[in-house]
């Protein structure tokens, strides 16, 4: 049974699903001409929603008919599992430490129709020097011939390099931040972390922020070439990672 905070899927009308539709539209017009399909989500901390936001990207992209595979290589830490109810004994981790295995073995199907996802797997020793070989890069290629959309949850960008090294392969990267906790220094901070390995930093999204009125989206700039897409919690909801 899928976990309440796939609420794109869960809860359609809602407004959190609109924002995601609407973080959806915004990619795609990015994305538009180039044959892009590999989107890396990432934050700068842990529990900024970086998670949430990649989960429910991934359905709404499904949701629009688009073939989507969702891929969490936050190795140290992976929840997608959990909020898809798979089982994680075999992952990510499993496929890249192992050379004669394929993939396909380890893309699982979830409830959401047209949304497959390959788990993290086990915890291995060296996940930044898996995510750094050869055989991730091949990994993505191979999904781009098989996938309409390719969403990546990323590690934090602070704590590990992890997601650093994934932004110089993917099509896009978007910074997930969260509303009142995230600083302004450790936004510059990963914003030069993710332009030194030469990202495509598509836009920021602004997490857990309140929703007043009637309104259910609102765009505001963070700086050249940038977007932010404002996401409402209700007030009672926990903080994910």
């Amino acid at each position: 049974m899928l976990k309440e905070d796939i609420i794109s899927y869960g809860k359609p009308k809602s407004v959190s699903a609109e924002a995601y539709r609407a973080l959806r539209t915004n990619l795609e017009f990015s994305m538009s001409g180039e044959g892009a399909k590999t989107i890396l989500i990432t934050s700068s901390h842990v529990s900024e929603g970086k998670s949430s936001v990649a989960s429910n990207l991934a359905a709404v992209f499904a949701m629009q008919n688009k073939k989507t595979v969702l891929v969490d290589c936050d190795m140290r830490r992976g929840i997608q599992y959990k909020k898809f109810d798979i089982q994680n004994n075999n992952g990510l981790s499993n496929y890249l430490a192992n050379i004669n295995v394929k993939e396909k073995e380890f893309i699982k199907i979830t409830e959401i129709p047209n949304l497959y996802i390959i788990t993290s797997g086990p915890v291995p020793p060296n996940p930044a020097e898996l995510l750094s070989s050869s055989r991730m890069k091949e990994m993505l290629d191979g999904l781009k011939e098989e996938y309409d959309v390719v969403v990546l949850d990323g590690a934090p960008v602070l704590p590990v390099t992890d997601s650093v090294i994934l932004s110089s392969i993917v099509d896009r990267t978007v910074i997930v931040v969260s509303s009142g906790e995230t600083h302004n220094e450790e936004l510059k901070s990963v914003k030069t972390a993710l332009d030194n390995a030469g990202a495509n930093i598509a836009g920021v999204v602004l997490n857990k922020a309140e929703i007043r009125g009637k309104g259910y989206s609102k765009y505001g700039k963070y700086g050249k070439g940038y977007y932010g897409s404002y996401y409402g919690e209700e007030k009672n909801n926990k903080k994910k990672s």
